[in-house]
């Protein structure tokens, strides 16, 4: 009996460094200039070397927990493209990202205004319209992965 709360931290300490994920996604880019272009990002959060390694598509660094959240920003400009830099180091017209059970699809509607991008955010079956401003693509985490993903700094038309 003495040696419960000494068990009961271990078990947590056990629990907890298991504690990670590995998730890998993949999509398509459209660039301004040139052909479309496959592309993969995921995250990942690993024990390497001692310490958690928090790792978003080509950057990682050494974090104590799991994140609770990582935005993945758009940058509008001039109303003609999107640069979305964890991609890709040049401006886009359009993406298509699958990661575990989401489709994020940034498209171009050139109908409702043809002298504007009016670019379409679809985020499985929800369209956000981005037409000024920055936008953001947040993707919250829990111990055993992506937990859920929202969008910010973009129109959501009511139904």
């Amino acid at each position: 009996m003495k040696y419960l709360p000494l068990y009961c931290l271990l078990l947590l300490v056990s629990i907890s460094s298991r504690a990670q994920f590995d998730i890998t996604g993949e999509g398509k880019l459209y660039p301004v200039k040139g052909a479309s272009q496959e592309f993969d990002f995921g995250f990942s959060y690993i024990r390497r070397e001692g310490s958690y390694r928090f790792i978003v598509g080509r950057y990682n660094l050494t974090v104590q927990t799991v994140p609770e959240k990582y935005a993945l920003a758009l940058i509008l400009q001039n109303d003609k493209h999107v640069w979305v830099p964890d991609f890709i180091n040049e401006p886009l017209v359009g993406f298509e990202l699958k990661i575990e059970n989401y489709t994020i699809r940034l498209y171009q509607d050139t109908e409702t205004n043809p002298d504007k991008a009016n670019f379409v955010l679809q985020l499985n079956d929800e369209n956000y319209y981005f037409s000024s401003g920055p936008g953001q693509i947040n993707f919250l985490f829990s111990e055993e992965g992506i937990k859920d993903v929202n969008v910010k700094g973009m129109f959501k038309p009511r139904r």
